[in-house]
């Protein structure tokens, strides 16, 4: 059995990212090592993997978006997502756009079973340049699984001075092709 000598970082002073590189260091071995960090209480992570069939099609849903910050979400396949216009891509980002529907809905053809989540935000830079981001400063999410499909991903965007689970909030639903 696997002990984990758990540290919550929310009053460490760390960002979660420097959160996740003192874990790793903590945690050399990766069989041992964690695939969250505490926070509050809360298993954070940077990105989660979904058991999928196949082929199937993924739903995902914008729940709630604080607008400060523009965010989505990225989806990624060891296969294809088909898009509407019949392209098939390996990645998909959704952006949050308030003038489109909070609903997306793709099939996919997975051939390793496992379908990757993650949340994505822009920085903008004084002089106005704009970066898509991932994975940085605090960003991350804690994971509400509804089922072994269905889970709804709490958000934090990398650029805030302390992580919000509550800026972002989105469902991934996958169910098998009929």
């Amino acid at each position: 059995m696997i002990s984990h000598d758990f540290v919550d970082y929310a009053q460490s002073g760390m960002t979660i990212q420097a959160a996740m590189m003192d874990q790793y260091k903590r945690f050399p071995d990766k069989q041992s090592r964690p695939h969250f960090i505490r926070w509050n209480g809360l298993h954070v992570r940077t990105g989660d993997a979904i058991e999928v069939p196949r082929d199937g099609i993924v739903q995902a849903e914008f729940l709630h978006v604080k607008t400060d910050i523009e965010q989505g979400f990225d989806l990624k396949i060891d296969g294809w997502l088909r898009l509407a216009e019949g392209e098939q891509v390996s990645l998909l980002r959704t952006w949050y756009d308030p003038r489109y529907e909070d609903t997306v809905e793709y099939p996919f053809s997975s051939r390793d079973g496992r379908l990757r989540v993650w949340n994505v935000y822009k920085l903008v830079f004084p002089r106005g340049q704009v970066r898509e981001e991932h994975w940085t400063d605090n960003a991350g999410f804690w994971v509400d699984e509804v089922g072994p499909t269905e889970r709804i991903y709490h958000c934090s965007p990398g650029p805030l001075p302390e992580p919000d689970f509550e800026a972002l909030v989105f469902r991934v639903r996958v169910s098998p092709s009929h």
